[in-house]
C-alpha cells in the first residue's frame, strides 16, 4: 500500500471527512503500521472507541460488533487499474475477543479481507489474496474497497448493517454512494470487478442478473465523469456459494473445470484469472 501513490493524500481527506473522525496524519500512521507489519505474523487490526466513527456512516445507537475497512491497494498504478468491490466489512464475536475489544463500544479498523495481516492472506482469506496476487502478477494495479465502509449488527432489529434501513435508507445510501464515487473519481479505474449480487445491485442501482452465466452477459457500465467503466460481476470467493455454482460459472465462461475442485476457493481464484485473461478484461 504505497503511501507515495498519487491518490493517497486526497483519499485520506475523503476518509477523514466521511468515515472516521481522525486527522489525515492519524490515518497516515495506520497505513504506515500496516506497511511496516505487512510480513509480520503478529500485526493486528486497530481498535478505536465508537465515537471515532463519522456521523456520515449513519450507525444507529446501540449497534454492536462495529467494524470499518479502509481501502487497500497493490501493484503498479501506471498499469491497468482494477477496482475490486465488495459489499461491506465483516466482524464477529471472535474477532472482538481476539483484539480484546468491547463488542458494544469499540470498533475494529482493518482493510478489505484483512490484507494487512499475513495470517489472513495465508489462511482465512487466501483465496482473495490469490486473486489479487494473480491480477498484480499479470501486470495490473488493484484497489480494494467496499460499497459500505462500516459493518455492524443491530441487535434490536436482529439485522446486519446493509439490511438495516436506518443505515441504507435513501439518504444514507446517497452518502455511501457519494463516498464510493469520490474514491472511483480518484482512482479512475479501467475495470471494476464486483464480488456478489448485492454489491452489483448497490453499485449499478439495478437487480443483478444470474452470476452463473457468461461474465459478458452480466457486464455493466458505470459513468465516472467522462469515462465509461466496464463492470464485471463474479461469485464471492467466500465459503457461502456452493461448488456447483462455481462449476456452472466456469462452464458458462468456457473454462474447463474438470481438473479443479470447485469447493477449493484458491483454485477458483486462479480460474478467475484465466477467464479474465481470456476475455481480455485484464492485462496479461
Amino acid at each position: 500500500m504505497n503511501k507515495n501513490i498519487y491518490f493517497f493524500e486526497p483519499l485520506k481527506t475523503i476518509l477523514s471527512e466521511n468515515v472516521l473522525n481522525l486527522q489525515n496524519e492519524q490515518l497516515d500512521t495506520f497505513y504506515e503500521m500496516w506497511n511496516l507489519g505487512f510480513n509480520d505474523s503478529v500485526v493486528k487490526n486497530i481498535k478505536l472507541e465508537e465515537h471515532y466513527i463519522h456521523q456520515n456512516q449513519n450507525v444507529p445507537s446501540g449497534a454492536v460488533l462495529k467494524g470499518i475497512d479502509l481501502p487497500a491497494w497493490f501493484g503498479n498504478s501506471h498499469h491497468k487499474k482494477i477496482v475490486i468491490l465488495g459489499i461491506d466489512p465483516l466482524r464477529s464475536e471472535k474477532s472482538f475477543k481476539k483484539e480484546n475489544a468491547n463488542r458494544n463500544t469499540d470498533a475494529i479498523i482493518g482493510t478489505p479481507y484483512a490484507f494487512h495481516e499475513k495470517a489472513s492472506r495465508e489462511n482465512t482469506c487466501k483465496s482473495y489474496w490469490t486473486f489479487v496476487e494473480g491480477l498484480c502478477s499479470s501486470g495490473n494495479f488493484v484497489y480494494c474497497t467496499d460499497i459500505f465502509k462500516t459493518y455492524f449488527i443491530n441487535e434490536v432489529k436482529n439485522r446486519r448493517s446493509y439490511l438495516d434501513n436506518e443505515f441504507t435508507g435513501e439518504a444514507a445510501t446517497s452518502i455511501h454512494s457519494k463516498i464510493l464515487m469520490q474514491e472511483l473519481e480518484l482512482i479512475q479505474p479501467d475495470v471494476i470487478i464486483v464480488f456478489g449480487k448485492l454489491a452489483h445491485s448497490f453499485l449499478l442501482n439495478k437487480n443483478c442478473p444470474k452470476i452463473g452465466q457468461s461474465i459478458q452477459n452480466t457486464k455493466g457500465t458505470l459513468q465516472i465523469k467522462d469515462k465509461k467503466i466496464e463492470v464485471y460481476t463474479v461469485l464471492h470467493l467466500s465459503k457461502t456459494p456452493r461448488g456447483k455454482s462455481f462449476k456452472d460459472f466456469f462452464e458458462n465462461n468456457g473454462f474447463d473445470s474438470s481438473n479443479i475442485n470447485p469447493e477449493d476457493r484458491v483454485q477458483c481464484a486462479h480460474a478467475y484469472i484465466d477467464i479474465l485473461k481470456r476475455e481480455k478484461i485484464i492485462e496479461y
